[in-house]
């Protein structure tokens, strides 16, 4: 994986929170910033994928109790 260098501008109570929530777990503050943006990406993702939305129609009374006679007659 790639790194990158980018300048960002944060409100300063966001910078203290992460900056304590790096401390609290012994990991960098980039590293706080990374899971973030990538937890944020995934749930943005979330929302734009489509629901499969399937159409019923009643047709009537079920089949599922037939039996082989009921399709075919007695041989004669």
């Amino acid at each position: 994986m790639q790194l990158i260098r980018t300048t960002l501008r944060l409100r300063r109570s966001l910078k203290k929170a992460a900056e304590i929530k790096a401390l609290e777990e012994n990991i960098s503050l980039q590293e706080v910033f990374n899971r973030a943006l990538e937890s944020y990406m995934e749930r943005e993702a979330e929302k734009s994928v489509k629901k499969i939305v399937f159409k019923t129609h009643h047709l009537g009374e079920s089949l599922d109790n037939l039996t082989r006679d009921d399709f075919y007659p007695v041989p004669k």
